[in-house]
């Protein structure tokens, strides 16, 4: 149920498969296989039989066809967005959907892309930006794409093995089997009808639910990712657009007879099924329905096959004026809106009117006077059905006895009042507005929701006592049967004379009568129902008889005994004819499966229903259980067959079925949250929060009883709204069983999950980027609502059954993962899709809104670019004494404060989903720089090794250091300006993550001591562990892998922030040439425009347009050269000592004597060190290995 959505197994396979037996109910009885006369010899053959390869053959077709129409559905919910271009007929599209797709619009093509194929493979090849565009299209979506294509061809292959095994069956193939064989078979005609109008719907379904534009976007990225294939242009051909959208009133010229006829059936089978279902009732429906106003009611899944089919032979519906009459008067004499498959619905009055002949023959149907004539019948019926309804459902009616004794009157109860929920909740959806009102005149949505609602609970409760009757029929029949023979038994004994006490005279014919009696009745068998019942009759005719012999009618004794007999006789005779075809009569007159998208409509009115009456929900139930006979429809001949696809489309029409229980059962989660905000409102507003200890005098203060009464009031409104749920029972829909306390649960996690995603969604939103204050003041807010929102929720938990606490806790971090998701989606490749995430939920389901602006995606995005624009390092410092950064008036801008205050606002989850998306963030970054150093290097690299030999051994100096050192600094001067840029970005994610892990654990310490420190010992002891295993290797082995326990160590440790951010690898690489020259000349480079503060203790820029803030700087350096072994840093420390002693035997030279004073340029690398050592936690005697003593008394790192 969870996990549905597009995922599931591909379409139905084409193979031979046995044959199982009945179906579930309903439709699966009434498609029961049938015996046929094949041959002339006059052979008979079971066509369903296991060694029928015939009957087989087109079984598995059928149930592939069932699978395929499943599949088809699953994946039009779930079509790509990026797919869905902009179209002057599609005005419903999201603007998510058009964002994605506009983006992706270079790199998708429709059918005109085959007029010149190399052109546009040119066109990208020769763009970078659009090669990457189209590989990052082709890594998210080609499962996808793959999917599509499948489904495409599935219909493709259908079409084209039904059009074999009907050729094969005119080659005579099948030996001794004929087309006139098989519309002469029972379950012939039904499975050779079944598989034409299967197609015909897959057309339908296949245009209406997927743009025939998004259809050839698919095929071509198809082709371009995968290639060609033996198929691909007939599926193609199959597949193109028609014209046709469901939104445009106006169908294109010969719509959809052109499109049908683009992969056709024979035309003379069609014909042939067609005019054995005109003149046929092929289900045997007319037994179920017997009364003459119901035959429409009773054919129209014939009709509906009709429909579909005589688009195949179009003029049929053209000029065939007396076919159309005589399909019209037997199928549709009395409506004209008719459903064609699971919810599918066609008006005719409005399909058929391009075509005279159908029109013609329509035209006494859809006639104003004979519209309402039917109306009139229909609203007096129904107004006579409620009060029969309701007299039925009064409590103690439906006994035992009442339904053994009236089954033909409920039959025929249900039969009407089906039949008038059949007419007027499909002539509803009339397209015509004139139509339309003379067909609902006099009826209101409530009523029908009234006999629906009523009728499906006497349907539930009938055939509760029918399955009781049937499962206890064995039992209660030997029970009646032995009883009644004993009395016969006993009364011949007292006519025997010999009995005690009786003081009867001996009656030899009447002993003999009786026990002759006895025995009959012993031999009574209920298997033949008919013989047992005759038999029965005559045995009641006999015992009343007797009863009137004068021995007889003065025994007191005797008659009670006899009509004791009497009843057990009578008793008996209703337990003979209660049989299985009585559940399947109640199945067929029940079906539902015509309203299976109707039924949505009245949702609002259930709504009304639960809220006027929470208890209304144990109505509803029956109404589920009704709509679950859809799944009859579908799953018959897929079951019949054997085939695997049984548990895919089952799963499919039960998830759909639970989600519209859930819908209708929405409405007390919401109710239940309006109610909490006025809760929310006492909470925050007027009722105080009792102190830890309080004086007498106070408490008169604190009391506040009228705050009080509406927190009560409130509260016993939550506990009443949720008592109907909780009191009803389990309900099995197809597959899935719903629990009504799992559905109040997730109901409330849905409204809670959608409370909090608004807020979070429009109370974080910035009117200008980087304003001073306006980030503390929207987190106030943020804070003070949810804080508000959370105490309240807590409240009421209690009263619900539920852990408040912990409810939130899941959603809201499920929220914050969501939403970090999906921002980091802009750095990755492959996308994921918000129906493809992991914390994504068909039950539960996070709402996606759509962004703000083109920078952020979510509120997380959005929260980050504040907070990254605050902390910007060309406009503030960031001075690491104060954890904080700092404008250049001095004011702290970012700090603690701040940190703690995001903290209480959106939590520790929503604190890590920052620090998530800054560590994608960084990666993008790092990958940017490795890409640029590979680019730009190979240009200079002579330049590189030229300053490499020059510069020699680190522990030498270089001969005339000074030109070298200018002369490389020079000629690599254009590559720093974007390396400066990246790793001041870099730095700064680091520096704010850095802030978020010192603020999570600090309160981790604070709230959760033990934890945090059982952590820290777990967290110390396997760092030891890997220490020891690289120090010793034959001796301490390497923490086990497959406990996990360093991959489930690990979340805990990044939530209670005891990690260290800028000590992490981020990416891995191939080894980068020269990496350690060029982020070493990129420092020297940088250092000469800053100079430094000692009151600050950190580097200022000498002009501020030049550079920016340094510790972003340093610490994205440190980031840079921990992506890379470690070698190279030390080389990098290595040139930076070797460029400090070059400078000071420079200065030494240029004064001709000793200095007391370090050169500038060797003061300000020195000081770099220092901080590079501190903020990597690099030993510093790592630096003063490479430095002379004297620079170290000088300058002491």
């Amino acid at each position: 149920e969870e996990e549905e959505a597009p995922e599931g197994r591909a379409v139905g396979k084409e193979r031979r498969v046995g044959t199982r037996q009945k179906g579930t109910g309903g439709l699966a009885e009434r498609v029961e296989g049938g015996r046929a006369e094949f041959g002339r010899r006059g052979e008979r053959m079971d066509l369903l039989a296991d060694d029928n390869v015939a009957g087989q053959n087109l079984l598995s077709i059928v149930s592939r066809g069932s699978a395929i129409i499943a599949e088809m559905l699953r994946l039009s919910d779930n079509i790509p967005p990026e797919f869905s271009l902009p179209d002057a007929n599609n005005t419903s599209a999201s603007p998510t959907k058009g964002a994605a797709a506009s983006k992706y619009s270079a790199v998708i093509f429709d059918f005109s892309y085959l007029r010149n194929p190399e052109l546009h493979e040119s066109r990208i090849g020769g763009d970078i930006d659009l090669s990457d565009l189209d590989e990052e299209l082709r890594e998210s979506l080609l499962p996808m794409i793959e999917r599509f294509y499948s489904l495409f061809e599935s219909v493709f292959k259908y079409i084209s093995d039904l059009n074999r095994f009907l050729q094969d069956v005119d080659d005579g193939v099948y030996i001794q089997l004929r087309l006139e064989d098989l519309l002469v078979s029972s379950s012939g005609k039904q499975l050779l009808s079944e598989s034409l109008h299967l197609y015909g719907v897959m057309l339908t379904v296949m245009d209406s639910r997927i743009d025939g534009p998004i259809r050839e976007r698919l095929l071509i990225a198809h082709y371009r990712y995968k290639g060609s294939s033996e198929t691909h242009s007939n599926v193609c051909r199959l597949c193109r657009s028609t014209g046709y959208h469901p939104l445009v009133a106006r169908r294109p010229p010969s719509y959809p007879e052109d499109y049908f006829a683009r992969l056709p059936p024979p035309q003379r089978v069609v014909m042939m099924v067609v005019n054995r279902l005109r003149s046929d009732d092929i289900y045997n429906q007319m037994k179920e329905w017997p009364d003459p106003t119901h035959r429409c009611t009773a054919l129209q899944t014939q009709a509906a096959m009709v429909y579909v089919m005589l688009y195949f032979v179009p003029q049929v519906l053209h000029k065939e004026h007396s076919i159309m009459r005589e399909i019209v008067d037997r199928h549709l004499s009395d409506c004209w809106v008719l459903p064609f498959y699971m919810g599918f619905i066609v008006d005719l009055s409005v399909m058929w009117e391009p075509y005279r002949a159908a029109m013609a023959a329509l035209g006494n149907t859809v006639d104003s006077r004979r519209v309402r004539d039917v109306n009139a019948r229909h609203v007096a019926a129904m107004g006579e059905r409620i009060n029969q309804l309701r007299t039925l459902l009064t409590e103690g009616t439906l006994t035992e006895d009442y339904v053994l004794d009236n089954w033909g009157a409920l039959l025929n109860v249900l039969r009407e009042a089906n039949a008038e929920l059949r007419w007027v909740m499909l002539h509803r959806k009339c397209q015509q507005k004139r139509l339309r009102e003379a067909a609902w005149a006099g009826l209101k949505e409530e009523g029908v929701l009234t006999v629906l609602v009523q009728t499906a609970q006497l349907e539930f409760l009938v055939g509760r006592e029918l399955k009781a009757l049937i499962g206890g029929k064995e039992g209660r029949w030997q029970a009646l049967r032995a009883d009644c023979a004993e009395r016969m038994g006993e009364l011949a004994s007292f006519f025997s004379g010999s009995k005690e006490l009786t003081r009867v005279k001996r009656d030899e014919r009447l002993e003999q009568w009786f026990k002759q009696l006895q025995g009959v009745i012993e031999g009574l068998e209920h298997g033949d129902s008919t013989l047992a019942g005759r038999k029965i009759q005559q045995l009641m005719s006999a015992i009343k008889d007797v009863g009137q012999f004068h021995q007889i009618e003065g025994n007191a004794s005797v008659r009670l005994f006899l009509e004791d007999a009497h009843g057990q006789l009578r008793q008996m005779l209703r337990l003979v004819n209660i049989k299985e075809d009585l559940l399947i009569a109640l199945a067929t007159v029940s079906d539902f499966s015509f309203a299976f998208a109707l039924i949505r409509d009245y949702m609002p009115h259930m709504h009304h229903l639960i809220k006027s009456d929470p208890f209304a929900v144990l109505l509803l139930r029956a109404t589920f259980l009704k709509l679950a006979t859809v799944l009859d429809l579908p799953l018959v001949r897929i079951n019949q067959a054997g085939s695997e696809d049984l548990a895919s489309v089952a799963q499919y029409y039960s998830s759909q079925l639970v989600d519209f229980l859930r819908a209708v059962l929405e409405v007390v989660p919401v109710n239940m949250f309006r109610v909490l905000n006025d809760i929310i409102q006492v909470h925050t507003g007027s009722l105080k929060e009792l102190p830890p200890r309080l004086e007498r005098q106070g408490m008169k203060d604190y009391a506040q009883l009228e705050q009080r009464y509406l927190l009560a009031r409130a509260t016993q409104q939550v506990s009443v709204l949720t008592e109907g749920i909780l009191a009803m029972e389990a309900t099995l829909l197809g597959i899935v069983e719903a629990d009504p306390k799992r559905l109040l649960q997730d109901g409330i996690r849905k409204e809670l999950c959608r409370q909090i995603s608004h807020a979070l969604h429009t109370m974080i939103e910035f009117r200008e980027e980087g304003r001073k204050g306006e980030l503390e003041l929207r987190l106030e807010g943020l804070q003070a609502h949810l804080d508000g929102f959370r105490r309240s929720f807590e409240y009421i938990s209690d009263y619900v059954n539920m852990y408040g606490l912990k409810v939130w806790q899941e959603e809201f971090a499920r929220i914050v993962n969501f939403s970090v998701e999906q921002e980091c989606n802009a750095y990755l490749k492959k996308k994921v899709y918000p129906w493809q995430s992991r914390f994504q939920s068909r039950a539960i389901p996070i709402p996606v809104y759509p962004p703000l602006d083109n920078n952020a995606a979510t509120f997380v995005g959005r929260l980050v670019r504040e907070i990254l624009a605050l902390t910007d390092a060309n406009a503030c410092t960031y001075l690491d004494a104060s954890s904080g950064w700092h404008d250049s008036s001095g004011k702290e801008v970012l700090g603690i404060r701040t940190t703690s205050l995001l903290h209480k606002s959106i939590g520790t989850a929503g604190v890590r989903g920052l620090d998530n998306t800054l560590s994608f963030m960084i990666v993008s970054q790092l990958h940017s720089f490795v890409s640029h150093h590979r680019k730009e290097v190979a240009s200079l690299k002579e330049a590189f090794e030229e300053l490499t030999h020059d510069l020699g051994a680190s522990s030498t100096l270089a001969a005339n250091a000074s030109k070298v050192y200018s002369t490389a600094v020079s000629r690599t001067a254009k590559l720093w300006p974007s390396v400066l840029q990246v790793a001041g970005r870099i730095g700064q994610a680091q520096l704010l993550r850095r802030q978020f892990a010192s603020e999570l654990n600090f309160t981790c310490r604070l709230d959760s001591p033990h934890l945090s420190g059982a952590l820290e010992v777990v967290s110390d002891s396997l760092t030891n562990d890997v220490s020891c295993h690289y120090q010793h290797p034959d001796k301490k082995p390497y923490p086990s892998e497959e406990s996990g326990l360093l991959r489930d160590i690990a979340p805990y440790l990044d939530t209670m922030g005891l990690t260290s951010p800028i000590l992490k690898i981020y990416i891995t690489t191939e080894p980068l040439p020269y990496v350690a020259v060029a982020i070493f000349l990129l420092v020297v480079t940088t250092l000469a425009k800053y100079k430094f503060e000692p009151k600050l203790q950190v580097f200022v820029p000498k002009d501020k347009r030049d550079c920016c803030d340094s510790t972003p700087f340093i610490v994205g350096v440190i980031t840079l050269l921990k992506q890379f072994h470690s070698s190279d840093t030390h080389r990098f420390i290595e040139l930076l000592c070797q460029y400090v002693r070059c400078q000071i035997v420079m200065q030494g030279k240029d004064k001709k004597g000793s200095s007391k004073e370090l050169p500038p340029e060797a003061s300000s690398v020195l000081i770099f060190l220092g901080e590079f050592c501190k903020f990597s936690n690099l030993d510093r005697k790592t630096v003063q290995a490479h430095l002379p003593p004297y620079v170290l008394d000088k300058f002491p790192l």
